[in-house]
């Protein structure tokens, strides 16, 4: 019976710790995929002003996911601000599911950043016009 504690103790804390955000919906990272009708120097930076990347579309870029939107802006002024909305990573909802756990698992979610999610692909246009795939124009 002590063997199957021993084994059973570390399985059932890593599932309790762990968050299925963390583990099945990407993590703490994500790639963002930036197009354009012509190439174009962007600045992408969270809407604070932080951790900013400077690149010309179309670009496929890694971003931490945070509690924060992101913002991209044109170093040409060929395009108004755009902002990319944050929104909680479906996978969230099996740790509510989880009962007890999920308070850990959301915990261990939102610590790596797990929790929020960004489109993977938003689409600007030089007249000023941006499209996200979830197909929000401006």
């Amino acid at each position: 019976m002590n063997k199957k504690l021993i084994i059973a103790l570390p399985l059932i804390s890593a599932v309790m710790f762990s968050g299925c955000a963390t583990l099945f919906g990407g993590g703490g990272k994500q790639t963002l995929s930036i197009n354009s009708d012509k190439p174009m120097p962007i600045t992408i930076a969270y809407a604070d002003g932080s951790s900013p990347q400077y690149v010309t579309t179309p670009a496929t870029i890694s971003v931490e996911r945070r509690n924060r939107d992101i913002k991209i802006s044109s170093n040409a002024g060929e395009f108004q601000p755009v902002t990319v909305k944050k929104s909680v990573n479906g996978w969230v909802v099996a740790n509510i599911l989880g009962g007890f756990a999920s308070i850990l698992s959301t915990t261990t979610d939102a610590a790596s950043g797990a929790l929020w999610k960004y489109d993977d692909a938003v689409n600007i246009h030089s007249n000023g016009g941006v499209q996200s795939n979830t197909e929000i124009s401006y």
